[in-house]
């Protein structure tokens, strides 16, 4: 059998996932290329519990360099164009030409979308949540507010997680009773895509730490001193500490390769996670997966891991001849810590045959420690 070429473009959960499946799924005569301009990438599920200093910066990230180790080529370049009619993907390194492709280049960010949003504090990454943290250690009393753009964003539980830590930082440091935390989110609910039941258990957690929650309104804009929002039903808060969690958008390079064919996402096929290009996938944040009731699989690192891998399954059958793996379930559960010693989870199978079977389990330590060594097991690629 002649060796394929199978390119992943992306050093995220589902590119790593994907890279590391096809790896131990296939042949050595079959080349698996990962491309990332970034050699480092980070676990932004780390960002609401490093803003209150109890996650270290060194301990953030992972060096895709180390998949060498695991037989998979690190390309650490640019990516020039995606040409899904001439199989091949030109970067700033070169071209490489491509039998089977994935695409997990995950979303932008556009803080241009919010006017003064970048005047404002964010915990979307590691330069906006140190800033963010350093900001933190210095609060000793005021108003904090945390408020959503558009969605979809990545990761659900994250502004409600943020608003927890917060919560529990200002305890521990003795100026809560001195302090206000407000969320603002676009949707009717809290996580209205882990279904009603969830929905409320959050809502009413929230209640009781004294979190208030706006619903149904998006931030707009912010002032130059990063002081007051304007929301789109025609509110404004003035606070101290205002953070904003950005304007999701596919990756332009995405866009103008045809394969979104004019939707603000790549749309895929549910069961395979193929595109319209034949051997061309999507997996992660660049996608979107419905479910039901025009709701779509979340965008978060679990559900792109399972993506990846299901992805792999499907490549190294096609190549191998062999039978196709079941259809994508979209299972996938992600953590909310309410504290540094107990986290909830949240998920469950958004495609069951029987509609989703979604919902979220109360925080407990043992949560907290499922937490942590998720945190270890992706640092070491496990994940």
């Amino acid at each position: 059998m002649t060796g394929k070429k199978i390119v992943v473009l992306g050093g995220g959960f589902g590119g790593v996932a994907a890279a590391r499946a096809l790896r131990s799924l296939l042949p050595a005569e079959h080349t698996v290329t990962m491309i990332d301009r970034n050699r480092v990438t980070r676990l932004c599920g780390m960002n609401p519990m490093l803003i209150v200093g109890e996650r270290d910066v060194r301990k953030t990230g992972r060096s895709l360099g180390q998949l060498a180790n695991r037989g998979i080529e690190f390309i650490e370049s640019d990516i020039e164009m995606i040409d899904t009619s001439g199989r091949a993907i030109k970067t700033g390194g070169g071209t490489f030409d491509f039998d089977y492709l994935v695409v997990a280049l995950g979303a932008s960010y556009d803080w241009d979308a919010v006017p003064g949003s970048d005047l404002a504090y964010s915990f979307y990454n590691l330069d906006t949540a140190r800033k963010l943290r350093r900001r933190l250690s210095r609060f000793r009393r005021g108003k904090v507010v945390i408020s959503v753009a558009s969605q979809p964003y990545k990761c659900p539980p994250a502004p409600f997680e943020t608003a927890m830590m917060i919560n529990w930082y200002f305890r521990k440091q003795g100026i809560r009773k001195d302090s206000e935390i407000i969320v603002t989110i676009p949707e009717p609910a809290p996580m209205a895509v882990a279904g009603p039941v969830a929905s409320g258990q959050l809502r009413d957690d929230m209640e009781r730490r004294g979190i208030e929650l706006r619903t149904g309104i998006s931030v707009t804009s912010v002032t130059p001193d990063g002081m007051e929002a304007a929301y789109s039903d025609g509110s404004s808060i003035s606070a101290d500490v205002i953070t904003t969690v950005p304007v999701h958008r596919v990756p332009q390079i995405v866009s103008e390769s045809g394969l979104t064919n004019g939707k603000p996402w790549t749309p895929v096929n549910a069961e395979t996670l193929e595109t319209s290009q034949n051997d061309v996938f999507a997996v992660g944040d660049v996608n979107v997966v419905p479910f039901a009731e025009g709701k779509a699989i979340p965008k978060a690192g679990v559900f792109a891991s399972g993506q990846g891998q299901h992805v792999a399954e499907t490549i190294a059958a096609r190549i191998q001849e062999s039978a196709p793996p079941p259809r994508y379930d979209g299972s996938g559960e992600c953590f909310l810590a309410y504290s540094t010693t107990q986290s909830a989870l949240v998920g469950g199978e958004f495609l069951a045959s029987d509609g989703p079977q979604v919902g979220l389990k109360a925080p407990t330590a043992s949560g907290m420690r499922n937490k942590e060594r998720f945190e270890r097991d992706w640092r070491r690629f496990r994940i």
